[in-house]
Parts: C-alpha cells; sequence; structure tokens
C-alpha cells in the first residue's frame, strides 16, 4: 500500500482515543497532508493489519502508516510537526 494511513476507530468509549484521533486529523489537515482514514471498526482485519505494521498486538487507535513503513503517532503528537516534517 502506499500513502499516508491514519487507522482510527469510531467507535470508542475511551475519551483519550478520541482525543488523541482529532489531534492527529487536527494537526495532518492543518499541514495540508493528505491522507487515508483507516476505520479499523468496520472489520477486525483491519485491526489485525494496524497492529502487525505497528508491532504491538495490543496497539490502539491511532496509528499512522507512510506506505508499509509504520510512524507511529507519539512522535507527532509530542513533537508537533516532527512526523509531519518528514511526510510533506
Amino acid at each position: 500500500m502506499s500513502g499516508l494511513r491514519v487507522y482510527s476507530t469510531s467507535v470508542t468509549g475511551s475519551r483519550e482515543i478520541k482525543s488523541q484521533q482529532s489531534e492527529v486529523t487536527r494537526i495532518l489537515d492543518g499541514k495540508r497532508i493528505q491522507y487515508q482514514l483507516v476505520d479499523i471498526s468496520q472489520d477486525n482485519a483491519l485491526r489485525d493489519e494496524m497492529r502487525a505494521l505497528a508491532g504491538n498486538p495490543k496497539a490502539t487507535p491511532p496509528q499512522i502508516v507512510n506506505g508499509d513503513q509504520y510512524c507511529g503517532v507519539w512522535a507527532l503528537l509530542g513533537g508537533e510537526g516532527s512526523v509531519v516534517g518528514g511526510l510533506q
């Protein structure tokens, strides 16, 4: 697969996950970076794909992948622009 993908979920009871997903999309939209939003709640295979790419069987959304390269999410949130800078 190619392009930037953000794995997220439309079904969660976690306020933290909702907040992180909103922050990731806000940053990417603000930088006008195109991405595909992948909703893992629609198919368990998508959740398994996200976890395999993250290398963590317990990974939760949001997770960012550029092509087949896992980018994570904390670098983006922790140092705003640190992952984004490499994506422009």
